[in-house]
């Protein structure tokens, strides 16, 4: 049975980070909502958590951190998530920086696809834009993804004003070769990245209206906050809105999971965490942890809408 929150929204999908930790600093990053995680799950928790989860509806779980591929037991994870019967996909949001090692295991332990960081061709911006990254090793991740088939690819660009507006045609050209999806993410205003964000934002309305001439077919995804992908006759294209969306609000079906154990309702908040973690390890019955969960459905409400009760 589906859980839907007081909106009317149901919840099908987990977005569940690992880590805090990462070997990256971008400027940009909003650290997934969350502080440095004092203390992480092991990996028969997350599995216990998810397989909790899945009892509601839930059917899909992203994997993130920080840089989940930190961890030295992520393989492990992802097959403990893999042998829940009930969930159907498992993705992973990662920087590639160590992609290259692991992703023939992550394919092999159940992972199916990727949406890897990659803002820049430049290795010097790519430098200045994570603090000390190496474009080598991420493209080289990339090549990894492919060759496992942990598709579809998605290269997640962020576009910031006067770093790599310009790039845009050439990510696309370089996204295409492995056939992967070009994401064009607006910048976040966040608590880690605020200067950055007025200094460096870009209004990603002009660049769609453009890619929308171009594409030779447009598909709006239902189950992705109404977000169209754009077939160009080279290349796919999706863009993301995360600031000030109502659609993107209005179309949530996903709970978040912290690396310090905690249901997170929204992105956005930090005032109505629900602590799992404590409880678990306090010796909770799974019936004591589905009504945590229950407690977080029941406390989302859309960000950047004030819309009514969505119809059943």
């Amino acid at each position: 049975m589906i859980i839907k929150d007081n909106f009317g929204r149901p919840i099908t999908s987990l977005r569940i980070s690992i880590t805090s930790r990462c070997n990256l600093n971008c400027a940009y990053c909003h650290r997934e909502g969350i502080k440095n995680a004092e203390s992480e799950m092991q990996p028969e928790e997350v599995e216990r958590v998810i397989k909790i989860c899945s009892d509601f509806g839930i059917r899909k779980v992203k994997i993130t951190g920080g840089e989940p591929l930190i961890r030295k037991d992520v393989v492990e994870i992802v097959s403990r998530i893999n042998a829940i019967e009930k969930i159907k996909e498992i993705s992973m949001t990662t920087n590639g920086m160590l992609l290259e090692k692991y992703a023939l295991e992550l394919k092999e332990a159940g992972l199916k696809r990727v949406n890897i960081s990659f803002d820049t061709l430049d290795p010097e911006k790519f430098k200045k834009i994570t603090c000390g990254g190496d474009l080598r090793r991420v493209i080289a991740g990339i090549k990894a993804a492919c060759e496992a088939k942990l598709m579809p690819i998605k290269l997640n660009m962020v576009v910031m004003k006067g770093i790599n507006i310009e790039e845009i045609e050439k990510m696309l050209d370089f996204a295409s070769k492995y056939n992967a999806i070009l994401q064009l993410i607006g910048l976040m205003r966040n608590e880690y990245s605020k200067n950055f964000f007025d200094t460096y934002y870009y209004d990603l309305r002009e660049i769609e209206k453009e890619i929308e001439k171009r594409a030779i077919k447009t598909i709006t995804r239902k189950t992705m906050h109404g977000r169209r992908r754009y077939i160009l006759e080279k290349g796919v294209v999706e863009i993301v809105f995360p600031m000030h969306n109502s659609s993107f609000c209005a179309h949530c079906t996903r709970l978040r999971i912290t690396a310090d154990g905690k249901f997170k309702p929204c992105l956005m908040r930090e005032d109505n965490h629900v602590d799992f973690l404590a409880a678990m390890r306090n010796g909770a019955s799974d019936e004591e942890i589905k009504e945590l969960f229950r407690k977080a459905v029941m406390l989302r409400k859309p960000y950047f809408t004030s819309i009514a009760k969505v119809e059943s």
